[in-house]
């Protein structure tokens, strides 16, 4: 593992999401901007980058492999709702706050900074089973994942939210996978080019939302120390504890821990505009988690790997 390309890949997320916030700030952009990209990536630049991902699959792999990192993906998502919510009573948050916590806790950033990262650690061979873990995540995220950050709850999840562009797209990317269809190359490197638009733009939006509030009160947000230490080092040091007992190959154990690891999905920014949930909240769980993940990834692959 090379520390400095994994910092750098998080220190560039940082600069490009500075951008966001520099834009905002000059009024380069409208007010209602950071909402309307948001609804452009939910709608268009991620579901791209989903569909162009099954063409990262390589030719050769181990099917025992491949299911045991669809059962433990499947698995963790069952599960973690539930740990999300002992969280969240744990550290006292208000019953206002609790379901955004929860989304914070189960959903961590996969996809945006989980791809490069797995790959400057594990090599690129890795974003396959990654790709994988990123399926369920986003299956997961359109379904319960919605229901958590709408205030409607589970009214939010009519038919035609549920048919979203990225429940969809997460769909077909599944049958695409399991049936071993593979999209003409012009078609795939079209969706590649503009899926691979996603994190620079999921970053700028967070800019944006940053933005918006005072960057002192970020830092006062007190509740999010103890939630980084317990999500991004008690909890992937517990899930490599238990799985350890469970998946035999080590590089797909080392895989899973570091997912874990990741900080919070840029996603509850995107999800906290489109539902009007508590924006503010959500862009200081991503930046605080996110600026915490310089260190703490680095070290849980150190203590682990």
């Amino acid at each position: 593992m090379d520390i400095k390309v994994v910092v750098s890949q998080m220190l560039e997320l940082f600069l490009i999401l500075a951008l966001g916030y520099i834009a905002a700030k000059k009024k380069v952009i409208s007010p209602n901007f950071g909402s309307q990209l948001s609804n452009f990536i939910l709608s268009i630049t991620l579901p791209c980058m989903m569909l162009a991902s099954v063409a990262t699959m390589p030719k050769e792999t181990n099917n025992k492999d491949v299911m045991v990192m669809f059962i433990i993906s499947i698995l963790f998502y069952l599960v973690m709702p539930f740990v999300a919510y002992f969280i969240a009573r744990i550290l006292m948050v208000k019953k206002a706050d609790r379901h955004l916590y929860m989304y914070m806790t189960i959903w961590s950033n996969v996809g945006f900074m989980g791809f490069p990262v797995i790959a400057s650690i594990f090599g690129e061979g890795a974003i396959f089973y990654a790709t994988i873990f990123n399926l369920i995540f986003n299956v997961s995220n359109f379904t319960l994942g919605i229901m958590l950050m709408s205030k409607e709850g589970r009214s939010a999840l009519d038919f035609k939210k549920f048919l979203s562009p990225g429940m969809m797209s997460s769909i077909v990317a599944v049958i695409m996978f399991s049936a071993n269809i593979k999209l003409p190359v012009l078609l795939n490197d079209t969706l590649k080019t503009v899926g691979s638009t996603t994190t620079p733009l999921a970053m700028i939006v967070i800019g944006i939302a940053l933005a918006g509030i005072a960057v002192k009160s970020v830092f006062t947000e007190f509740r999010l120390y103890p939630y980084v230490i317990i999500k991004q080092i008690l909890l992937p040091l517990l899930a490599w504890g238990i799985l350890k007992n469970v998946i035999v190959n080590p590089y797909l154990l080392g895989i899973i821990t570091v997912i874990i690891a990741m900080p919070v999905a840029t996603s509850a920014v995107l999800f906290a505009n489109r539902y009007e949930n508590d924006v503010a909240l959500a862009t200081k769980g991503v930046f605080i988690t996110t600026l915490a993940s310089v260190v703490t990834i680095p070290m849980i692959s150190y203590l682990l790997l």
